[in-house]
């Protein structure tokens, strides 16, 4: 097998690039715009939930209720001795 790896400069000579990084290393450091800047509905109101977050946080909350309620269970100290890494977070 041969492999060639080769360096491709993603942005280069792209017109507004050094400024889009600018903005966004400012926006990371939480240098934003002014709220009088901004569009009204975007000082107003809360921006929607991301699905992905409220699924991440619906499993967290899911798998750490089960990992409690496991502990509570009379034969989660007996398996614990068997094997200390359970409950698997895997199946």
């Amino acid at each position: 097998i041969r492999l060639t790896l080769r360096w491709v400069p993603g942005h280069r000579d792209v017109t507004g690039n050094e400024r889009a990084d600018t903005e966004a290393k400012e926006a990371a450091r939480r240098n934003s715009s002014p709220a009088g800047s901004l569009p009204r509905w975007l000082t107003t109101t809360s921006l929607p939930a991301s699905v992905s977050k409220v699924r991440q946080a619906l499993y967290d909350n899911i798998k750490s209720t089960a990992k409690t309620e496991w502990k509570k269970s009379p034969r989660a100290a007996k398996l614990d001795r068997i094997d200390p890494g359970l409950p698997s977070p895997s199946y």
